[in-house]
């Protein structure tokens, strides 16, 4: 399969529409109004090395992306039924960028995790070759928030998206409808549904409180102050388990 590397390159109108790419790597480039329709990459390193590559107004629309890593960031694209496999979502950022139709696989993280060990590992890495720290590196390596805001949701069908680690829901258009439950204040909801699963002394009621516990509560616990849920998310052989929809109907309550 093919491979493309980009260095240091300013690429504009640039066309990988329809190529299935083993590797396609970036460093600190710019791509303006290319397209990336109905690409496979196997391996996205979108924001390869110690610089951010950026992306502004591509689409990349069918788009598979595989790995999609590194410090990239995207404004203005659209990503029409794209659908990523194991992105590595620390350093990613989405600005006035449109999702629409199935989008699947997306995780968006409002600040890096992990951000102080992943910094000193590469500068390991670099001293063992003989290299400095390059400058600007800790800046972007250990940045507090990544830029996440202005996305345009609402015409997507989020197939195992999340936000985590502070992302703003209130700075994006969010899907609505029956499948999606948006909660504004994340913690007070999981408060007093937990408290409502309490006082139902059932099996089915102690699954409910563990997953909003558990699984919930962490979030919000790692800076996740607004939640947008998908029961179907959940699916287990096509069936949503009976205590995330009892979860999921207290947090209505």
């Amino acid at each position: 399969m093919e491979r493309i590397s980009i260095d240091h390159e300013d690429v504009v109108g640039a066309d990988y529409s329809g190529r299935s790419l083993d590797k396609f790597s970036a460093q600190g480039s710019t791509f303006t109004d290319c397209k990336f329709d109905r690409v496979k990459v196997g391996d996205a390193s979108f924001g390869a090395g110690t610089e951010q590559s950026l992306y502004v107004g591509c689409s990349f629309d069918r788009a598979s992306l595989t790995s999609l890593v590194g410090y990239v960031r995207f404004v203005g694209c659209t990503f029409r039924n794209a659908r990523f496999v194991r992105p590595g979502a620390d350093y990613l950022e989405f600005v006035d960028c449109s999702f629409t139709g199935r989008t699947t696989g997306l995780e968006l993280r409002g600040a890096p995790h992990g951000a102080q060990n992943r910094y000193e590992a590469t500068l390991r890495g670099l001293a063992r070759q003989g290299k400095p720290e390059p400058p600007g590196y800790r800046e972007l390596a250990l940045r507090p928030s990544n830029q996440i805001h202005g996305n345009d949701f609402a015409g997507a069908e989020l197939v195992g998206v999340s936000f985590r680690f502070g992302v703003d829901l209130t700075a994006q258009k969010l899907p609505t409808g029956d499948d999606y439950l948006y909660l504004p204040d994340a913690a007070a909801a999981v408060r007093r549904a937990v408290a409502a699963a309490e006082q139902e002394p059932s099996e089915l009621a102690g699954k409910a409180k563990f997953f909003l516990e558990d699984v919930l509560q962490r979030e919000i616990d790692y800076g996740q102050r607004q939640l947008l849920l998908r029961p179907k998310n959940y699916e287990r052989s096509k069936v949503v388990p009976p205590h995330i929809l009892l979860a999921v109907e207290l947090l209505k309550r």
